[in-house]
């Protein structure tokens, strides 16, 4: 038995799957959201002795960052016996820092890039607006924090197919409004300046 991260969206099958090859030595830390509540349920419970191998697993949709960072240090110095598994639906819901310090397994289903379905080469002021006033609507309701990265990244990453070249200051800016989309930033307040900033480096 050894620590890892495990990618998979199908937190049931991997469920099933860990009960049947541990029985009563795995005990599971489920959650839409992992919180930093969950990481102290966690941590407490390594500290429970055990004369056998036990396996903590954690799974959620998402992980806040103070969340992981309290993880840290019983992950690189665990108790005698103790392993962890974090499942998560994708590596990037992860800390550079949790992924240092654990081997990663991918059993996730290949899914097909999410597109902004824009036109980016000619892309124009009445796109942007009408885009927006879309995702706005979306914002309301549909559009998860998770589904909001993913089309950032989609839509920096067309604007990069398209021929359009940053520069650093600009490539960490986008970084940063990665960042702020796990934060629970409104999607038109993230898309604004990437948007203006794309408009400004197509026409140069």
């Amino acid at each position: 038995m050894i620590s890892k991260i495990l990618i998979s969206s199908d937190f049931e099958a991997v469920k099933s799957d860990l009960e049947d090859k541990h029985k009563h030595m795995v005990k599971f830390f489920i959650s839409d959201e992992f919180l930093l509540e969950n990481a102290n349920a966690m941590i407490c419970e390594a500290y429970i002795a055990e004369a056998e191998p036990k396996l903590l697993v954690a799974m959620a949709k998402s992980y806040r960052n103070e969340a992981q960072n309290r993880l840290l240090k019983i992950i690189e110095e665990p108790p005698k016996n103790i392993y962890f598994m974090l499942v998560a639906p994708s590596i990037n819901m992860l800390l550079p820092t949790i992924r240092s310090r654990l081997i990663t397994e991918n059993k996730a289903q290949k899914k097909q890039r999410l597109s902004s379905g824009l036109n980016i080469k000619q892309l124009d002021l009445k796109d942007v607006y009408e885009y927006l006033q879309s995702i706005e609507a979306k914002d309301r309701g549909e559009l998860g924090k998770n589904e909001l990265k993913e089309l950032v990244i989609a839509i920096i990453s067309e604007a990069l197919e398209a021929g359009i070249k940053f520069n650093q200051d600009e490539l960490s800016y986008f970084y940063n409004q990665v960042v702020l989309a796990d934060l629970n930033t409104k999607a038109v307040n993230l898309l604004v300046p990437i948007f203006l900033t794309i408009l400004k480096k197509s026409r140069v």
